[in-house]
């Protein structure tokens, strides 16, 4: 890696190989090349790897014999950066979160990191994220894609039942969030974060918390660097778009909740239960959750009503509540270094 280049694309790939080739086109095309690219591949058993190693050994690659998920791999390419980068200024040094299905614009990179430099209260920040679709053939490859201008997130909005959405999700975009808007956080798809910033929010070993493995923990993380005193800003001048299969809309009330995880696979309805609430015990502030009890119990009673339904939801509510003491050190952890006003905190919940 060129020590030099102060930003480092970090991609975690597992199976990923219909994305790859378009994804990195849309990074040749970049306008500004002053960043290095690290691949960390979850043991993936399709063409991910030999694609990787025939057609872009300019990027570095970390090969895992297992599935470490999205926060163990992100770690591992974190970790790495932030090693390389040393005793430099690591406020002047960035690491661009990106799935592998998604494509840039050909300024998006140079635009987030010029607004990075232009505002250094700013801990991350990432662009107008659209929707792309894919066809594939009966291999499963790649055989059509489109850019459309509906958008998949303009940033995360919490609610006050503390269900996260991704803001303008479903919409067509009209340039209806095109200022730089200070959002709550963002979606983990696409997000540039200032290396001081992940230096200050690492808890133990972590970045991303390993024990979410995935799911929330993009949410998980963007309230702890909220707790820090760190903003979180939208950039719509950056443009980027996602090939997300199971999009959420802040328009979805209850019944489609719960339609939607029906719908989703057992392994995303346990991981995504479990880890709601060790999110909630991480982070949360109980004054705030009982001034919120109106909204918030309601919707935990219809979950739990639901969950009955569903045993990957039980074994998730199980897991949850297994975990609870070890999410109370993390939350120990992270009250130490709270900076945010309860205040501050209050006016995200919407």
């Amino acid at each position: 890696m060129d020590e030099a280049k102060r930003l480092v694309v970090n991609i975690v790939t597992w199976n990923s190989a219909r994305y790859l080739p378009n994804l990195f086109a849309s990074l040749d095309e970049q306008d500004t090349q002053d960043f290095t690219v690290t691949v960390v591949d979850n043991a993936s058993n399709d063409e991910t790897v030999s694609w990787l190693l025939e057609a872009r050994q300019d990027a570095v690659l970390l090969r895992n014999v297992r599935n470490r998920g999205f926060s163990g791999a992100h770690n591992q390419g974190i970790e790495l950066a932030l090693s390389r980068w040393g005793n430099q200024n690591l406020d002047r040094h960035y690491v661009l979160i990106t799935n592998p299905d998604l494509e840039f614009s050909s300024t998006a990179i140079r635009v987030l990191i010029s607004y990075m430099e232009a505002h250094p209260e700013v801990g991350a920040c990432g662009p107008k994220l659209l929707r792309a679709i894919a066809r594939t053939d009966e291999d499963q490859e790649m055989s059509e894609s489109s850019r459309t201008d509906m958008i998949d997130s303009t940033g995360l909005l919490i609610k006050k039942s503390r269900c996260v959405v991704d803001r303008g999700s479903g919409e067509k975009d009209n340039g209806q969030y095109d200022n730089a808007d200070e959002v709550f956080g963002l979606s983990g798809a696409c997000v540039l974060y200032r290396a001081s910033v992940l230096a200050a929010v690492k808890v133990g070993a972590e970045y991303f918390d390993e024990d979410f493995f995935a799911y929330l923990e993009d949410v998980d993380l963007a309230w702890r660097i909220r707790l820090l005193g760190f903003q979180a800003r939208l950039v719509p001048q950056a443009v980027a778009w996602h090939y997300r299969r199971v999009p959420s809309s802040p328009r979805s009330g209850w019944l489609a909740s719960w339609s939607a995880r029906r719908s989703r696979s057992p392994s995303v309805n346990y991981l995504s239960t479990r880890n709601r609430g060790w999110m909630l015990v991480k982070n949360e502030s109980v004054i705030d959750l009982i001034l919120h009890m109106p909204w918030w119990l309601p919707y935990e009673a219809a979950k739990l009503v639901a969950s009955i339904l569903s045993m990957s939801q039980i074994k998730g509510q199980i897991a949850s509540l297994m975990g609870m003491p070890k999410m109370l050190v993390k939350r120990s952890k992270i009250r130490k270094h709270r900076r945010a006003k309860r205040r501050e905190m209050r006016r995200w919940f919407v």
